[in-house]
């Protein structure tokens, strides 16, 4: 017979490892010997136990990460005076980072604050940072008289063998790059977001409630009732997807459920005495009839125009007003650009941290109080 034993005290995680299961009353009926049984190790995380950041994003200031692996395999970036082969190589506070024989400012501390902006987009622009591209958008926003000088846009290196009155100034080397938050084709108009500052970026571009896109889209012919009942439900399109950096690779699948209403008439801006109008206090232009609102919680590939499509509704123009809880206001002109209030840089998950806004008051008082607890 199988013996019994009384077990007063033992965890939940305990008598799972040890494979007892539970009988009548307090008696446990013991199915593994005791005697052989131990714990499951203990396993880390993937990824907890490396510490510093990857080589590869030392030139995050200045280039892309696929830039940088381009540097790494051609064996242009050095670290401590060795050539670095693998991108997942990590770095510590101190190291000396060079790229073709000159060294590069990496570390957080020694760089500007991340810069957020909004731009009210034009139509023909495309939302790209390669200058290569004719009408990309550093050109059109003409980036390099804000941000940085032309001599530092590719490369704001510091040269090591260099004497201090022949070295990049120092806040020019300092400077980041940014690129556009997603982006809209070229023939759409309105809100792009742009930062530096990469953590970001994947949350905002996530499906959520809290990361909505909101859009004014006319369409021909006009949509009808029904049109608008299938929009709002979903319908099956297909579009590109990347992920990692693999190639592209068709998706065929129905779109979430979204907002799509006819804008009221009620609420149009009324025109000038020179008959033209007005853009509103947000930057958006006044609607035309038949003019739809749409707010979705994806980002798929030219989305609204292939919902619309699968309808046979043209989209003859497509502006965006609002993301992620960020409109147009400050820049309501077309070509215009600003900074994000301290508030909508907190919106979006960036600016500084809570306690980088604390006074150095505050500060030393929370410390205290974490030092008394301590003593307690």
């Amino acid at each position: 017979t199988i013996p019994t034993i009384l077990l007063l005290e033992i965890s939940k995680q305990q008598q799972q490892t040890m494979g007892l299961f539970f009988g009548t009353g307090d008696v446990l009926w013991v199915a593994l010997s005791l005697a052989t049984s131990s714990p499951s190790p203990w396993t880390p995380k993937k990824g907890k136990t490396q510490q510093g950041m990857r080589v590869n994003r030392a030139l995050r200031s200045t280039h892309s990460r696929r830039e940088a692996n381009r540097f790494i395999s051609q064996g242009r970036l050095s670290r401590n005076g060795a050539v670095v082969t693998n991108p997942d190589h990590r770095l510590s506070s101190g190291d000396t980072v060079q790229l073709d024989g000159r060294s590069i400012l990496w570390e957080e501390k020694d760089l500007q604050p991340h810069r957020y902006l909004k731009y009210h987009k034009p139509r023909g622009v495309v939302c790209t940072t390669d200058r290569r591209v004719e009408h990309n958008i550093l050109d059109a926003m003409e980036m390099e008289t804000i941000l940085w000088s032309s001599t530092d846009i590719i490369s704001p290196l510091v040269d090591a063998s260099a004497s201090s009155e022949n070295c990049i100034d120092v806040d020019q080397s300092r400077s980041r790059r940014v690129y556009p938050i997603g982006r809209l084709d070229a023939d759409s108009t309105g809100l792009i977001l742009l930062t530096s500052n990469g953590d970001v970026v994947n949350p905002l571009l996530r499906s959520g409630d809290d990361k909505s896109k909101e859009y004014h889209v006319i369409t021909e012919p006009m949509a009808t009732d029904d049109d608008i009942r299938q929009l709002c439900e979903g319908v099956i399109i297909t579009t590109l997807a990347r992920r990692d950096g693999v190639a592209a690779v068709p998706v065929t699948a129905k779109t979430l459920p979204c907002i799509v209403e006819m804008m009221r008439a009620e609420n149009n801006k009324k025109t000038r005495d020179d008959g033209n109008c007005d853009n509103d206090a947000d930057g958006n232009q006044p609607f035309s009839p038949g003019e739809l609102r749409f707010v979705i919680k994806e980002g798929r590939n030219r989305q609204i125009r292939k919902m619309c499509s699968t309808l046979g509704l043209e989209v003859t123009s497509l502006h965006r007003v609002a993301f992620a809880g960020i409109t147009l206001h400050g820049c309501e002109g077309q070509g215009e650009y600003v900074d994000l209030t301290e508030d909508e840089m907190i919106t979006i998950g960036g600016g500084p941290t809570r306690e980088e806004r604390r006074s150095p008051e505050e500060k030393a008082r929370r410390k205290l109080k974490k030092q008394n607890k301590k003593r307690k």
